[in-house]
């Protein structure tokens, strides 16, 4: 057995191309050759670590870990390379690049549960159909900007927190893009590209307090749950955590209500919960080339005492409009349509 394992862990040395201290931290850290060799990133996954780095950036998270974060007297300034030039808009109103114009679309109910099959019966969608479904994305865009404004402004309230930023779909002007929708894709129709969450970079000094970080994006994200379009799922937001002092990437707020969650998979992941509710993925390397040159929107600049305010909700009236169906041969009938 002894044999066994051991050649195993020389199989996922040479594929994963360790050395000899990076398979010592893989052992500590409770990996198996087998799961290493998993995580190979495959030439589509350009965004992945490699497996000796992502070894070697969680191993250095656990020990830091276990040394208690001191908040220093005098904050540095976050390095130049974590907040491009240009990012950001200083405007607290609306800080945001763009403020497009959102149709007036009802919502629409078709009155029916869907069959498995029933979407081969749908008419082709037209551009009328392309209209709406940009108009629901911009809804959903604004709904998450609301979002950010709010939360930035309660995290703002903690002293720990120093800078906040938005980037992502949500931040940015939305490009029109074929999309990965079977009914436009098919015929190759181009709306607007999806808007599907909501990306939070936030530079924290002390990381012992994140339940309080929490608390503070439950009630920022209170503000706009009520409004005419719906409101923001807490899992819609992802916030990442950045040390303020050294710009380092510490990984993402988690999102249940206790840590660790029992019988939940995405605990058991190595380093994962050893600081309270900072989570760690287990198929997600950052990449810090990649986030510097993301367009950023700050929400938040304790240094230069900036900081969004509230949004000024405006959501129309949500009107719901009833399409009547046809009825169809093939699966409208009753018991009494049965000859026997």
């Amino acid at each position: 057995m002894n044999r066994q394992k051991e050649a195993a862990w020389q199989e996922a040395k040479r594929r994963c191309r360790l050395n000899d201290d990076e398979v010592r931290m893989a052992k500590e850290l409770g990996f198996q050759p087998k799961s290493l060799i998993k995580n190979i990133p495959s030439p589509s996954q350009s965004w992945k670590e490699p497996v000796k780095d992502w070894v070697r950036s969680l191993y250095e998270k656990k020990i830091e870990s276990r040394k208690p974060a001191a908040r220093p007297s005098a904050p540095p300034s976050v390095p130049i390379e974590s907040v491009p030039p240009g990012a950001e808009r200083r405007n607290a109103e609306d800080p945001w690049p763009d403020n497009p114009v959102i149709p007036d679309l009802p919502l629409r109910d078709f009155g029916h549960q869907f069959l498995d099959d029933e979407f081969d019966y749908f008419e082709p969608p037209v551009e009328v159909d392309a209209e709406e479904q940009d108009g629901l994305t911009l809804r959903r865009q604004r709904l998450f900007r609301w979002a950010a404004q709010g939360i930035a402004v309660a995290m703002s309230e903690l002293p720990e927190v120093e800078l906040i930023a938005a980037f992502g779909a949500a931040s940015q002007p939305l490009e029109r893009e074929v999309p990965r929708f079977h009914e436009f894709r098919r015929r190759g129709i181009k709306i607007l590209h999806e808007c599907a969450d909501l990306d939070l970079a936030v530079w924290i000094s002390d990381l012992r307090n994140l339940r309080n970080l929490k608390n503070a994006m439950a009630l920022g994200l209170a503000l706009n749950r009520e409004t005419d379009w719906d409101g923001v799922a807490h899992y819609r937001v992802d916030v990442h955590l950045f040390h303020f002092s050294t710009g380092r990437y510490e990984g993402r707020l988690c999102k249940f209500g206790q840590c660790p969650k029992p019988r939940k998979r995405e605990c058991h992941v190595p380093g994962c919960g050893a600081q309270p509710y900072l989570q760690q993925l287990q198929e997600y390397g950052f990449k810090p080339e990649v986030f510097r040159a993301a367009p950023k929107v700050i929400l938040f600049d304790r240094a230069a005492g900036f900081s969004v305010s509230l949004p000024k909700i405006d959501a129309g009236p949500r009107e719901i409009e009833w399409t009547p169906r046809e009825p169809d041969l093939r699966t409208d009938f009753t018991d009494d349509d049965v000859p026997f």
